[in-house]
C-alpha cells in the first residue's frame, strides 16, 4: 500500500511540475513556456521536448515563474509609431540651390544664383504644393560702353522670392531608386519683379527622401535703377534635397 501511494505521490508531482511551466516574454513579442533553469545576465529555460534555449536579459521583457497563463500585452501608452518615410501623404519640405542666366537681348544677359526653402503638403508622389523662400543674387553682365551700361543696370542685384511650388514624380519611386520629376514655380521677388520657371529633371533616393536635379526654363521681370522694365529668359539649374 505504501509503494502504491509513493508512487502515486510521485506521479502527481512530476505532472504537477509539467503543468507549472514558466513563462519568458520576449521584447520582440514572442512567448516561451518551459522550466527556467537560469534567470541572471542571461535566462535559460528547459522546453517540453528537453531542448534548452538560452537569451540575453537584454532580449527578455518579463520572465513569469509558476504559471501557464500568458498574460495579453498592454495597450502601449505611447504614440504609436508611424514610419514617416513610407507615407504616401504629409508634410514635405526642399532645400535647393539654383544657378543659371537670363538674356534680356543679344547684348545684355545676367547670372543667377540663390538659395530656397520649400515647404509644403504632400498629396501622393505624383502631386506636391508648396510655398518657398529665398535669396537671389543677380550678376550683371554689360556691354563696354557706358551709357548702355546705366540703362541696364538691374536696379537690385540682390532680391527676395516669394513663390508657390508645384512638382510630382512622372512614374511611381515605391520601387526605384531613381526616377523623372517635373517641377514648375511662380512667384514675386521682393525688390526685383514677377518670375516663373518649369523643367523636368531627377530624383534619387528613397521615396521622401532624396536628391533632386532639375533643368528649368525661366522667364523673370527685371527692374532697371532709370525705372525700364524688361522681360527676359534664361535657363535654371536646380539642385536639392528633398525630405
Amino acid at each position: 500500500m505504501k509503494r502504491i501511494l509513493t508512487l502515486f505521490t510521485c506521479c502527481f508531482m512530476f505532472a504537477t511540475f509539467l503543468n507549472a511551466q514558466d513563462v519568458i516574454y520576449l521584447n520582440n513579442g514572442n512567448v516561451v513556456k518551459g522550466k527556467v533553469v537560469k534567470n541572471t545576465d542571461e535566462v535559460s529555460v528547459v522546453l517540453g521536448n528537453g531542448e534548452t534555449l538560452t537569451y540575453r536579459k537584454a532580449e527578455v521583457r518579463e520572465v513569469q515563474i509558476g504559471g501557464t497563463e500568458v498574460k495579453t500585452p498592454k495597450e502601449p501608452k505611447g504614440a504609436q509609431y508611424v514610419d514617416y518615410s513610407d507615407l504616401d501623404k504629409g508634410w514635405w519640405c526642399a532645400a535647393e540651390a539654383h544657378i543659371g542666366g537670363l538674356w534680356y537681348d543679344e547684348d545684355y544677359g545676367t547670372g543667377i544664383f540663390s538659395l530656397t526653402f520649400t515647404n509644403g503638403y504632400r498629396f501622393s508622389e505624383y502631386l506636391k504644393i508648396g510655398v518657398g523662400i529665398g535669396a537671389r543674387y543677380n550678376l550683371n553682365n554689360d556691354p563696354d560702353y557706358t551709357l548702355y551700361r546705366n540703362i541696364h543696370k538691374i536696379k537690385a542685384p540682390m532680391s527676395v522670392p516669394l513663390f508657390v511650388n508645384l512638382r510630382g514624380n512622372i512614374i511611381s519611386q515605391k520601387s526605384r531608386m531613381c526616377v523623372p520629376f517635373w517641377n514648375a514655380d511662380i512667384g514675386y521677388a521682393i525688390l526685383d519683379n514677377f518670375f516663373f520657371n518649369a523643367g523636368v529633371g531627377f530624383r534619387v533616393g528613397a521615396k521622401r527622401n532624396n536628391f533632386a536635379m532639375s533643368a528649368n526654363f525661366i522667364g523673370q521681370m527685371v527692374n532697371y535703377k532709370l525705372g525700364d522694365t524688361d522681360f527676359g529668359s534664361g535657363i535654371l539649374l536646380k539642385i536639392g534635397y528633398e525630405f
